[in-house]
């Protein structure tokens, strides 16, 4: 690690400090060895002439830095300006390398935390031609150390530093070390379901959804036109479910799960609550079969019976997507069991595999596209019988809520 004493040698950020202070010296050390009036007249003129010199300088400067420069402004970290996009790019959570892969710079992601994150847009982008997840190798284990990040020495550290402070040996001092000798933190962790952030983060504190999220790490990579043409569609989404939808009273119940093969756990997710998490059902505006029910986090678990006390339409089964998971094996087991028989979503066949909550822009499409035909296949094309394996069903044009392939042009060829 960089170590701290006075002998150094000065950062970019002491440059920036200590620049304006140098030139003064400069200045007035060029009086030297004049007196009386013609000194100090010298002295004023130089300095005069300095002054408008620095301005005129600073003003080219900063026009310079403004059309090359990288910014944008999140909470809790303030702006952060890059000098050029970043090419190395530390993320931990799913919805980054979504982002970047979204924005064609899948192969600046240099980490991330969940294999699963793979899995899950392969399945939903398993129709691109010549799209690749370049971080498909990338993942880790789940939280990282300083040392790490000195290690692969970043551009940019796509992670909220409030969360990175909740976990084991980081001090708010190491997150600023961090990002005084490697590099800058972007990222709200707690816009999730606008969850509390640590108190001594708390005042201040800003929430954003999934598209505003995106919209700032794309100013980071210059790539607003890549942004831009992706917002349109989901526009465009939201736009034709929103046309779409039935009235309130006609929507069906649903209860969105976690829940194992064996049924020996399951827990309850909110289906309409703010936040990213749930930017693929909120949009939907079903009717959530556990409202009413208190969670002290992310997760509720509950037994069949309350399951079947509720009795929802829907079944919305998360995570069931990859070929790890058994998807007919839950269905089977839903069939058999004495008290999962009786649900009106088993009898009915509408238990349905979902993605996954941590999802980013490109997943966000297609779990909007694929949550609508779920709930409303009156309305918007009946989702086809899942098997452990497939793919993404290859919906014809007439059955996309969205352009498959306008996305597919955006993601690969800008």
């Amino acid at each position: 690690m960089l170590d701290d004493d006075e002998n150094a040698r000065p950062t970019r950020r002491d440059y920036l400090t200590y620049g304006g202070a140098l030139l003064g010296g400069g200045v007035l050390a060029g009086c030297a060895g004049q007196s009386g009036d013609d000194a100090t007249a010298t002295a004023t003129t130089t300095a005069a002439d300095a002054a408008t010199e620095t301005e005129t300088g600073t003003t080219e400067a900063a026009a310079e830095t403004a059309e090359s420069s990288y910014a944008a402004e999140l909470s809790p970290v303030g702006t952060v300006t890059l000098d050029e996009p970043p090419t190395n790019v530390f993320t931990h959570f799913p919805w980054f390398p979504d982002m970047a892969s979204a924005l064609g710079q899948g192969d600046t992601v240099n980490s991330l935390w969940w294999d699963g994150t793979v899995a899950g847009l392969e399945y939903f982008t398993a129709g691109f031609d010549g799209f690749e997840i370049e971080w498909a190798d990338a993942a880790g284990e789940y939280g990282f150390t300083k040392e790490r990040l000195y290690e692969l020495d970043s551009d940019l550290h796509l992670v909220d530093p409030a969360w990175v402070t909740t976990q084991d040996n980081w001090s708010r001092a190491d997150i600023d070390e961090v990002a005084d000798n490697v590099a800058p933190w972007f990222g709200n962790y707690y816009s999730n379901f606008n969850a509390a952030p640590p108190e001594e983060w708390a005042d201040g504190y800003e929430y954003y959804d999934l598209w505003e999220l995106f919209d700032r790490v794309a100013s980071l990579y210059g790539e607003r036109e890549r942004y831009e043409a992706l917002q349109s569609v989901h526009d465009d989404l939201l736009g034709t479910v929103e046309g779409g939808l039935p009235p309130e009273s006609e929507r069906p119940t649903a209860a969105y799960l976690s829940v194992s093969t064996d049924l020996s756990s399951i827990y309850l997710l909110r289906l309409n609550a703010p936040g990213y998490w749930n930017a693929h059902t909120r949009p939907l505006g079903a009717v959530d079969a556990f409202a009413d029910a208190e969670f002290t986090g992310p997760f509720q678990e509950v037994d069949m019976e309350a399951l079947l006390e509720a009795d929802p339409d829907v079944i919305l089964a998360l995570w069931t997507v990859t070929e790890t998971f058994d998807f007919d094996g839950l269905k089977r087991n839903l069939r058999d069991d004495p008290v999962g028989r009786e649900l009106a979503a088993v009898q009915n066949d509408r238990v349905y595999p979902q993605g996954t909550r941590w999802q980013g822009p490109l997943m966000n499409l297609f779990q909007l596209e694929m949550t609508a035909k779920q709930l409303y296949p009156e309305r918007f094309g009946a989702w086809p019988t899942y098997e452990d394996g497939d793919d993404y069903p290859d919906f014809g044009t007439d059955e996309q809520l969205f352009d498959h392939e306008r996305v597919e042009e955006i993601v690969t060829d800008g």
